[in-house]
């Protein structure tokens, strides 16, 4: 399971991540040295949307992936929430293709369970609720 991590080693990660991608363009334009322009975009379609991603999970995990400083409470039934970690949630977007990273919260209540930002109420918001 993923944890939060510092700007040094997001950045020192991206980098890695940027070598690495770079090292296999590389094979493969050797293997494919008359390759045309439209096989090259091809080919760099899928690296490119991993590089995104990976960009998208550095910067979540640098800013706690959503996690909050208090247990939210439960939306459904105002019990407190359990924090269960860091987790990755694969996606697919228009131009993603990866896994990214957000903190989950459980309720042993009632079993209802998010990542924020969306349904969290904290606890000092909910008990001014009436």
């Amino acid at each position: 399971m993923p944890s939060p991590i510092s700007a040094k080693e997001a950045s020192q990660e991206f980098q890695r991540e940027a070598q690495a991608l770079w090292e296999e363009m590389n094979r493969w334009w050797n293997a494919h040295p008359q390759a045309t322009l439209t096989e090259i975009e091809q080919q760099l379609r899928p690296l490119r949307r991993r590089f995104e991603a990976k960009l998208v999970e550095l910067q979540v995990l640098q800013r706690g992936a959503g996690a909050q400083d208090q247990l939210p409470v439960c939306p459904k039934c105002g019990q407190p929430m359990e924090d269960k970690g860091i987790q990755e949630k694969p996606v697919v977007g228009i131009e993603i293709e990866g896994k990214i990273p957000h903190t989950y919260y459980h309720c042993p209540h009632c079993g209802e369970g998010f990542s924020p930002p969306q349904g969290a109420v904290s606890v000092d918001e909910a008990e001014s609720v009436d």
